[in-house]
């Protein structure tokens, strides 16, 4: 016999997971297996930024001085008048009027500073183990920076009308490819590499999304005025979920402690964001670094190279800072068509 007890936890057991399929919770309990600890791994904020931006909201946050997020997603006729062929796969543009960010220091390092991906929540990993800042710290510097920026939200119908052609396939192969010989040269130097990790980021989603992210940051630079360095990265691009749409954005921002980020440039470029993103893309199709750039193979590259496709400083790559990916995962030919035969763009 059940005791009322524990019949009263099944039942609210059942309820608490009645949102969720049965594969989604099997698959959530076996990565808990795999990972050899029954621990709740926190949410992944990124999830929660998204669902916010996503949501289609005409006002996102509070229109107040004090705010700490003040956004708008902006009528489709503002910013897409002509309703031009370059923004069908775009379903939404958000403009980010205040925005808040806070930065916090909790270790250092004067080794082995290049990054490595990890199964955290960490945007970057190091090759080594930070050092604490203090034995037995009870608090940590922290700096709260204000700033705006743009959200764009792609359409989940085209992501995916992209991911099943055969060229793109093709593409994603060799660029699956370039990480597995990435992975095998940090393994054989007897470096730890967390292979799902690295993998998630190489999708062809995340890859489109971050390149996209750089070519914007440099085209909004040289349009609107503010230092290239100034401007930053979130991408969002959510783990593939069965039954569940892609869940794919960019915001590129800018905060500063002073009143750099918050001149409201960036805002002003969501109105006139298509012809910026043609820019963007017709500038990307073309590197100086042509030929050597757009035929580069990842699959037979050293290091880092190996994450890139067709991707160099002269044509993708942005200040460190600006970056959330160490400036790796990287391949225009997945945003326009190049001098390479790949065929594989989504704005083609």
């Amino acid at each position: 016999m059940i005791s009322r007890q524990r019949a009263g936890l099944i039942r609210a057991l059942r309820a608490s997971l009645a949102a969720y399929s049965d594969e989604a919770i099997f698959n959530r309990l076996q990565s808990m297996h795999n990972a050899g600890t029954q621990v709740d791994a926190a949410e992944d904020p990124r999830i929660a930024e998204f669902q916010l931006l996503a949501s289609g909201d005409a006002l996102i946050g509070s229109d107040s001085p004090d705010a700490n997020l003040h956004a708008e997603t902006l009528d489709r006729a503002l910013w897409d008048p002509d309703e031009d062929a370059v923004a069908t796969g775009i379903k939404s543009l958000v403009a980010v009027h205040r925005l808040r960010e806070v930065a916090c220091l909790y270790g250092f390092t004067r080794f082995e500073p290049a990054p490595l991906a990890t199964d955290e929540l960490e945007d970057v990993g190091l090759a080594v183990e930070g050092a604490p800042l203090a034995q037995m710290p009870d608090w940590l510097p922290a700096v709260e920076q204000f700033g705006e920026g743009f959200f764009v939200q792609f359409a989940a119908e085209a992501l995916q009308d992209w991911l099943v052609r055969p060229s793109l396939l093709a593409r994603a192969t060799q660029l699956q490819g370039g990480v597995t010989a990435w992975i095998n040269q940090k393994r054989a130097r007897g470096e730890k590499v967390s292979e799902n990790s690295v993998h998630e980021r190489a999708r062809p989603e995340y890859i489109f999304a971050h390149t996209l992210a750089h070519a914007l940051m440099s085209e909004v630079a040289i349009d609107c005025g503010y230092p290239a360095s100034s401007l930053k990265e979130r991408l969002y691009v959510l783990p593939r979920l069965p039954g569940q749409p892609i869940q794919c954005g960019i915001l590129i921002y800018t905060a500063s402690a002073g009143n750099q980020g918050t001149l409201g440039g960036l805002v002003e470029v969501t109105r006139r964001f298509v012809r910026l993103l043609k820019s963007a893309l017709e500038r990307q199709r073309l590197c100086s670094g042509d030929p050597v750039c757009a035929d580069h193979d990842p699959t037979v590259a050293y290091n880092d190279r190996a994450l890139h496709g067709a991707a160099c400083h002269g044509c993708l790559l942005v200040a460190e800072t600006s970056c959330e990916a160490r400036n790796l995962f990287l391949d225009r030919a997945l945003i326009v068509d190049t001098m390479g035969e790949t065929r594989a763009s989504f704005f083609g």
